[in-house]
């Protein structure tokens, strides 16, 4: 107030100084702990965002109804669109011809150019047919894509980007065959998070060497990118039970991850020229230096990867995340934000690397992953878009869409030119 004492300005200066640290301290807590808890709560989605069917039966004749060439295709890579835009299909709706066809139909009639498909899910089951006889016992008793590269070929005809989704640590079937491989329990067999489900030991080489196996033959069969999810330690579990085989305990699950992503692009992207990505948690563009107790940080990851797709759903982050009183509501911004404030990885990496005297190293972009889904918000047309709108002004290289039952808000896109 105009005329106040001196002293009494210092002392309410100090006062708010205090004060404002102590708010500061408070919400880096809540920063740190509340939206790492939020993230896992809902990492599997609630009961009415499942798919709408499960198939009982091979789905291989999903694909065959489309026109185009089947066996007998010369093998060829679709080129990485400049920007991606992608949605997402289960194995499941891969193998239900009805379904599949309409989404088909979608991609042709639209922006979209790129399809995300799961070709080993949260079972661990492949699936498609192995040619490897090292995998054809993990083979689902469903085989929804059959032989993969009758199932790309008419797909890759019609110029589709074919991404494969891969779990890796979370395989409950790898798991219960390889034991020694599993986290176990300290009162005997395996450990299980909340949910019931095992997880594979994040440090086994072996567990290592299994997913690149598969990663190489699904590309051989005609998928264009390689896409891990999974790829971190558990956490919503009693952990302090859980023990590992080959992880001392000690060494940071960061370290153990980093080391995995560099395994990963040794032996994919340096030896085959596979291009892959990863899938992580949307916190790791916000917090730079806290692994989330999962082993995830984007700088590790950066390097060693095309493309990193945090999933930036809004309605994940907590009630009050950076100002925000429902985040859901606010599907530009939230997206937008975690773009920009991610890119200070970038500047701090390339730093580093001019510091030395080296070029600044090849790394990833961004290629979020966006909801359409209503959780915290009806996700109208409108709030899809503005998720497409952020990932751009943000700098993003494409999007990919989640929605775990494959149902697509089609006033969202824009339609395919005509030819």
């Amino acid at each position: 107030m105009e005329g106040e004492p001196s002293q009494n300005k210092n002392a309410s200066s100090a006062q708010s100084k205090k004060y404002r640290s102590v708010r500061f301290g408070l919400a880096l807590v809540v920063l740190l702990a509340m939206p790492v808890g939020h993230y896992l709560w809902l990492e599997t989605e609630p009961d009415q965002f499942r798919p709408l069917f499960v198939v009982e039966k091979p789905g291989i004749g999903a694909v065959r109804a489309l026109s185009g060439p089947t066996v007998g295709t010369e093998h060829r890579q679709v080129q990485t669109p400049e920007f991606v835009k992608g949605i997402y299909m289960t194995a499941n709706t891969a193998g239900y011809k009805k379904r599949f066809n309409q989404l088909i139909d979608l991609v042709d009639r639209t922006e979209i150019n790129a399809l995300v498909i799961d070709i080993k899910g949260h079972n661990g089951h492949l699936a498609f047919t192995p040619e490897s006889p090292e995998l054809k016992p993990y083979a689902s008793e469903n085989i929804y894509l059959g032989d993969l590269k009758e199932f790309t070929a008419p797909l890759k005809e019609r110029g589709i980007y074919l991404i494969a989704r891969q779990f890796v640590f979370q395989d409950p079937q790898f798991a219960e065959a390889h034991p020694e491989w599993a986290v176990a329990n300290t009162w005997g067999g395996l450990w299980r998070d909340y949910r019931g489900i095992p997880w594979l030991d994040a440090a086994s080489k072996d567990v290592w060497r299994y997913n690149v196996q598969i990663a190489r033959e699904v590309f051989d069969g005609g998928f264009d990118e390689i896409q891990f999810d999974y790829i971190r330690f558990p956490s919503d579990g009693n952990i302090k039970a859980a023990e590992f085989p080959v992880w001392d305990g000690t060494t940071p699950k960061s370290e153990v991850m980093a080391g995995f992503f560099a395994y990963l692009d040794k032996e994919l992207r340096v030896k085959n020229g596979i291009p892959i990505s990863v899938d992580l948690f949307g916190l790791t563009m916000w917090q730079h230096d806290y692994d989330l107790n999962i082993g995830q940080l984007l700088r590790d990851a950066l390097p060693h990867f095309d493309f990193i797709s945090p999933m930036v759903y809004p309605s994940h982050y907590p009630p009050g995340f950076n100002g925000y009183a429902n985040p859901a509501e606010h599907p530009y911004e939230v997206v937008y934000e975690n773009l920009v404030r991610g890119q200070a990885v970038y500047e701090q990496i390339n730093q580093a690397a001019v510091d030395q005297g080296m070029d600044p190293p090849p790394l990833a972009t961004i290629r979020p992953w966006i909801q359409d889904f209503d959780l915290g918000a009806v996700y109208t047309p409108e709030r899809v878009r503005a998720q497409f709108t952020a990932t751009e002004d943000g700098g993003g290289s494409g999007w990919l869409i989640w929605n775990a039952r494959n149902v697509y808000t089609e006033g969202a896109f824009e339609l395919a030119p005509a030819d």
